[in-house]
């Protein structure tokens, strides 16, 4: 039973994250699951549940990526390691992300949904923007100890990375050099901000 609900919420997580809420049935969930429609409701009560649970999922593993970084400048790094923050934006401010939202940032790419979504995806997207946020902060701390802890969520970096990614997913097909444009600006701008 166990087994059967993760596989529906990891289908339904890749296939949300692609095509959207209002785009996928859950005949294409149970389907990708190897499940059948009819027993869909033996583990959710609608889809909109559904779609919560996939998002709550989804926004910890967002903050859990940003904090697997941290993690490493926690254990120590050697002289001249590219700063955390860096990284973090290397990675997810890229080609492969915008190629791939079906196994990338619930965040950044169900953000538009959720705007249209019940209160408690909101609820829930507003805890995960939250939590990447601070995490976003802690990176930058962990790149500049000596200019002391950072009391504010860093909003606006995770700002320009998920409207880079959708700026970008959203012109990636009739001119894939604007899209690989915006994402090199937003990494450039991030790396200058300070």
């Amino acid at each position: 039973m166990a087994a059967n609900r993760e596989a529906i919420v990891v289908s339904a997580g890749q296939q949300f994250r692609k095509r959207g809420f209002d785009d996928v049935t859950l005949t294409d969930v149970m389907k990708a699951a190897g499940l059948t429609h009819g027993g869909f409701y033996g583990y959710f009560d609608s889809k909109e549940a559904l779609a919560a649970a996939v998002c709550e999922r989804g926004v910890a593993d967002s903050v859990a990526a940003v904090d697997a970084v941290a993690a490493q400048g926690e254990e120590g790094r050697g002289p001249g390691a590219e700063p955390l923050l860096q990284q973090f934006v290397r990675d997810y401010v890229s080609a492969r992300h915008r190629d791939g939202p079906e196994d990338g940032c619930s965040v950044g790419a169900l953000a538009h949904h959720a705007g249209r979504g019940s209160a408690e995806i909101q609820r829930i997207f507003a805890s995960g923007i939250k939590g990447m946020a601070e995490s976003l902060s802690h990176l930058r701390e962990l790149d500049a100890p000596d200019r002391g802890p950072r009391s504010e969520p860093d909003f606006a970096t995770l700002s320009t990375m998920i409207g880079a990614l959708a700026l970008a997913r959203a012109v990636a097909e009739a001119d894939p050099r604007l899209s690989d444009t915006i994402l090199e600006a937003a990494r450039a701008h991030i790396e200058t901000s300070g």
